[in-house]
């Protein structure tokens, strides 16, 4: 056996490990390809971005520093030995980078509804065509992402020995300080809370405008192209943090612990590239003054730059021990929590419970205000929102309540919320269309009102919701494995006494998938797309929104639902029997709202009828009850078959 020196080669002089060159020459390129994409950014914000137009101010200066600090930070840490940190900052700047370019897409759709004073400040009513500027600054988003991949390939790639990863030069971080990554939910808690006051900001009003050809609206209010990046960046905003704090270990390898604080640091720096143009905007521009927004994203932003430089530290021993205890007394056996399993189940019912909170409050207050006497018009899908929100809310207090009692049911209440939470989304998507398009086409007679911000804060919530759920189902995957392997060299019968006791016999590793389910599952997944697709109710003078059809602000709470319906179904045949049942319970709860639109909104429409979606919503309910009752039935015969595989 040898040893590896700090030059590669190993311990006998002669051979070098290809792996350790690998690591350090793939941050370096990435590096580079993260200044190249500083400078693209900075070209597209010189050269114009739509033809004969004018800019409210010049904000090179402003956009230089911004394009130029992700590749700084990372540069730095670099130079420090924190490779690890370095790496997380390009790929915290890549998981927005989707989102940026949506957002200056708005320029080849609309130039005049893109609120980039510093770019383009509209003073006509003419359409002007993008210029090479928007094609630049497009192409710098892409290299940014691009680099955020290859910095994961950096860390993947290199060698345990590689010493631009080994924590060197007094690196924190790395194997020789111990310190490892906290998996504590106290500290996913805050970041994701963290990263959700920062979307919550960027979706809200960048600035105010007193200037009639510059409509500043919050990203509900505005165009359909400046909505999707605003809910990309809103989205990835909570969904990176969650799953960067939550993944990362410190290891012998070093400096893997850097890497969550790195992409903190990145999504802080990206965030921080939508922000600050609305501030100078607001303080620039003679017709615009600054608004609430930017300044609520920017504090969240800075929370997670301040929660990354905090040293991270190791799970606390007292939740170990005590959660162990706690198995034991109850299982009379080996744990199978994680630490902070419970806490963590806590609080995704709980924002489950404000999710459904805000929904209602959102489908009860005023969408519309109008300064003219006559009344502003309601949205027919208000009373879907409600239901939606009372019964994610329901769901949301089941897993609080399992959670700090038993914990028997929460291997079905878990997934059912994994995928419930979607109809919030598909029923508020339909109640801010009214809000969209009255502000929209009233001359400015219409306003948003207070129903519009307590709707997509419930959206908001309901992904933050989502992801801390898929977290607790990580966590109760790992424990159900470590279950599995310390009971695997019990006698048959010993195992089955404990499975029996704790209820778990239904609930044992997955097999292959049988084909009747297979069949009745993908049944039923071509019959909710079709459920999707097609309009749940009709009505003369009133045309739905749809996947196909009039596709509009409804139409993107639709596709949330069937990505989510379909990926649900799809794991379905591979999962243990009881998170298939609650997997199928959750789509059956997205189509059972789905198809109650009809009825909860056909009384405010003349000569409404069920539509063709209702009654394929309707069909695929029954297709995911039959697949439920096939899953719960194969159970038994799956742990007979486990019990005669130890044999």
């Amino acid at each position: 056996m040898t040893s590896e020196t700090r030059d590669g080669r190993s311990g006998d002089g002669l051979r070098p490990d290809p792996r350790q060159d690998g690591g350090r020459s793939a941050l370096m390129a990435a590096l580079a390809l993260s200044a190249v994409s500083a400078v693209l950014l900075v070209l597209g914000s010189v050269v114009p971005v739509v033809e004969n137009a004018e800019r409210g101010f010049s904000g090179v200066g402003m956009t230089v520093v911004l394009a130029a600090l992700p590749l700084v930070v990372a540069a730095v840490f670099a130079a420090r030995g924190r490779a690890g940190v370095a790496v997380g900052v390009l790929v915290g700047v890549a998981a927005l980078a989707p989102g940026r370019a949506v957002l200056d897409l708005q320029f080849a759709a609309d130039p005049s509804r893109a609120l980039r004073p510093d770019l383009y400040l509209p003073a006509d009513l003419q359409a002007h065509s993008p210029s090479t500027g928007l094609w630049l600054l497009l192409a710098g988003h892409a290299v940014a992402f691009v680099a955020g991949a290859l910095a994961i390939r950096a860390r993947g790639g290199s060698a345990a020995g590689d010493p631009v990863f080994a924590g060197e030069a007094g690196d924190e971080d790395g194997a020789t300080s111990g310190v490892q990554h906290d998996r504590s939910t106290r500290r996913l808690a805050a970041v994701v809370g963290l990263a959700v006051v920062a979307a919550i900001g960027l979706l809200m009003q960048p600035f105010a405008s007193e200037n009639v050809y510059l409509l500043a609206q919050n990203a509900f209010e505005g165009p359909i192209v400046a909505m999707a990046g605003y809910l990309l960046i809103a989205a990835a905003l909570p969904l990176a943090a969650a799953i960067a704090v939550s993944s990362g270990e410190g290891d012998g390898a070093g400096g893997a612990a850097g890497v969550p604080r790195g992409v903190l640091h990145g999504l802080a720096v990206a965030g921080a590239a939508v922000a600050v143009p609305a501030v100078v905007a607001g303080v620039v521009v003679d017709s615009a003054r600054v608004d609430t927004g930017p300044f609520v994203a920017l504090a969240g932003l800075l929370g997670l730059v301040v929660v990354g430089a905090l040293p991270a530290t190791t799970s606390d021993a007292s939740d170990v021990s005590t959660s162990s205890g706690a198995d034991k007394d109850r299982d009379g056996g080996a744990a199978v929590q994680l630490p902070g399993g419970v806490r963590l189940l806590v609080t995704t019912g709980a924002l489950a419970v404000g999710t459904g909170a805000l929904a209602v409050v959102g489908a009860l207050t005023p969408q519309l205000e109008t300064q003219a006497a006559i009344a502003p018009p309601e949205s027919p899908a208000r009373w879907t929102l409600l239901t939606a929100g009372l019964v994610v809310g329901a769901i949301g207090v089941a897993v609080v309540v399992d959670a700090v009692s038993t914990r028997r049911a929460a291997a079905v209440l878990r997934p059912v919320l994994s995928v419930a939470w979607v109809s919030v989304l598909v029923a508020g998507t339909a109640v801010l269309d009214t809000a969209v398009t009255a502000t929209g086409s009233a001359g400015g007679l219409a306003s948003a009102g207070p129903g519009v911000v307590w709707t997509w804060i419930a959206m908001l919530l309901a992904a933050v919701t989502a992801v801390c759920s898929v977290v607790a189902g990580a966590v109760e995957r790992d424990a159900a494995e470590e279950n599995a392997e310390e009971n695997a060299g019990n006698a048959e019968d010993d195992a089955r006494n404990t499975e029996d006791a704790d209820g778990r016999a239904a609930d044992g590793e997955a097999t292959g998938p049988a084909p009747v389910l297979l069949g009745a599952v993908a049944l039923a997944g071509v019959l909710a797309v079709a459920a999707f697709a097609l309009p749940v109710l009709t009505a003369s003078g009133y045309a739905a929104a749809g996947l196909v059809s009039r596709f509009g602000t409804p139409s993107w709470g639709l596709l949330a639902g069937v990505l989510v319906v379909l990926g649900a179904l799809a794991l379905v045949p591979w999962s243990r029997p009881r998170s298939a049942v609650g997997a199928l319970v959750g789509v059956g709860v997205v189509l059972a709202l789905h198809a109650a639109a009809f009825p909860l909104t056909r009384g405010q429409l003349d000569d409404a009828a069920a539509g063709g979606g209702f009654w394929l919503a309707f069909a695929a309910l029954i297709a995911v009850v039959v697949s439920a009752m096939i899953a719960a039935l194969g159970a038994p015969a799956r742990a007979k078959d486990q019990g005669a595989a130890r044999r």
